[in-house]
């Protein structure tokens, strides 16, 4: 009976424009006094004590980390004001859809439960020419951005507040700017929320490398060059270049531990932009070890080994390897496999100086040969050409053949008044199927020869 008489309290007090009726006591007849007892304080009509606190629907943000924001405590006395308060401040983070609550009655007390649907778009964060260490800034933005995690939103009023904050923090550190946050791609393909100053980034003007005993610093400087000088410059995409361009130089020496940097940047005048020196660590030479396939794939492990010359003990010179990814890729293509995927795992053993590598192959669907389209040619020449042809319909689709055909028909000179041949595959990726299309062009007109002028 308490307990359905606290409930239809609960319901009349925090409704907004409703307050409980209490119908005066019957008077009650004196009893004989006895020794007092200590008073109990009564609880207000429209606040209650808050037995528990639970948070349902997420599955990106943590509940206690929810119920940090919400800023109630179990214990706490509250009304309907102070719930709708804690779900204005959710909704100031950014990182929900909709959010609600509701309560129920426990004992003397009620229990709370906010139901949230969080937004579902997060992306890492990243930063770009930042003026201070990106650990110092990612601590600060934990402390002061409620749900700041390694993803947020990409609008909103999270991003609002990161770059408020981020703003804050220069300033603070005595490098006052405007920043701003936006999407943007990484050389992998995928997207960053970036926080960056406003102001445009300064050109490389001159990149120099020092310290290598394995390659010379101007070879290092000649490579680089024509990559780097003009692009914007941010430590990140510094970073990149040298990763993309530089990297694989000491990775065919088997220097598979390099360093670059810390850089030392300095301002240009002419031409306008920065100066990037570059220390090099050159690490030690690594040797390559073991070499597994995977098994169970459509072209045998035993087959693919032969295509993949990686000496144990022999100095791990990853242009071999990228090499040997190519070559594997190609035999795939051969057999119909248009989407194959390699790539390969390395595992550095520092104690020993050696690397194995564990080959991954993602085939896809096998694609057979479906039409064979020629144009351009008359029908006689067609069908000579057609009966050259060899790839049948029906076959796995070899994707090396059209392009060794042309070069068969253009070294033999088989039609003298044709010029180019071009070739195009088509796919039908449902029917995991390919048709070919053979283009024969005639040839350029040759250029009149002028008569001598008469005398």
């Amino acid at each position: 009976m308490l307990r359905l008489c606290l409930f239809a309290a609960l319901a009349a007090s925090l409704l907004p424009a409703q307050q409980p009726v209490r119908p005066n006591p019957a008077p009650r007849k004196k009893a004989p006094a006895k020794a007092a007892a200590p008073a109990r304080p009564a609880s207000t009509p429209d606040r209650w004590p808050l037995a528990s606190i639970a948070v349902t629907g997420n599955k990106i943000f943590p509940s206690e980390t929810i119920v940090r924001v919400i800023g109630l405590k179990v214990g706490d006395s509250v009304s309907r004001t102070d719930l709708e308060r804690a779900i204005e401040r959710l909704q100031l983070t950014g990182g929900f859809e909709t959010l609600s609550f509701r309560y129920t009655p426990a004992g003397e007390k009620m229990a709370v439960t906010f139901e949230v649907q969080e937004v579902i778009d997060l992306y890492p964060v990243g930063f770009d020419r930042m003026p201070v260490p990106e650990a110092d800034l990612v601590r600060h933005l934990g402390e002061k951005v409620p749900l700041f995690g390694p993803t947020i939103p990409a609008t909103g009023r999270m991003v609002e507040r990161v770059t408020q904050e981020i703003e804050s923090y220069l300033a603070a550190h005595e490098h006052a700017t405007k920043v701003i946050g936006h999407l943007a791609p990484t050389p992998e393909g995928r997207l960053v929320m970036t926080f960056r100053p406003e102001a445009g980034a300064p050109s490389i003007t001159f990149v120099a490398f020092e310290g290598s005993q394995v390659l010379r610093d101007v070879d290092l400087q000649a490579a680089f060059y024509q990559t780097a000088v003009g692009e914007p410059y941010s430590e990140r995409r510094l970073t990149e270049l040298l990763d993309s361009n530089i990297r694989p130089l000491f990775e065919e020496k088997g220097r598979l531990r390099v360093r670059f940097g810390p850089y030392r940047v300095e301002e240009s005048e002419s031409p306008v932009g920065v100066k990037i020196t570059v220390p090099v660590e050159d690490g030690e030479e690594f040797q390559f070890g073991s070499l597994q396939f995977p098994t169970g794939t459509e072209i045998p492990a035993r087959d693919l080994s032969r295509l993949v010359r990686l000496e144990e003990g022999n100095v791990a010179d990853f242009s071999l390897v990228k090499k040997a990814l190519a070559d594997i890729e190609s035999v795939y293509r051969r057999n119909g496999f248009m989407h194959e995927k390699s790539s390969v795992e390395r595992t550095l053993h520092d104690d020993k100086k050696t690397v194995d590598l564990q080959i991954r192959i993602q085939e896809g669907n096998q694609f057979k040969l479906r039409n064979l389209a020629i144009k351009g040619l008359d029908l006689i020449s067609e069908a000579a050409v057609r009966k050259r042809w060899g790839m049948k319909v029906g076959q796995p689709y070899d994707a090396s053949y059209p392009e060794v055909f042309v070069r068969r028909i253009q070294e033999e000179e088989m039609f003298e008044s044709l010029g180019k041949i071009t070739h195009r595959e088509i796919l039908d990726e449902e029917e995991r199927t390919v048709d070919v299309e053979l283009v024969f062009l005639p040839a350029p007109p040759r250029p009149r020869r002028e008569a001598p002028p008469e005398r």
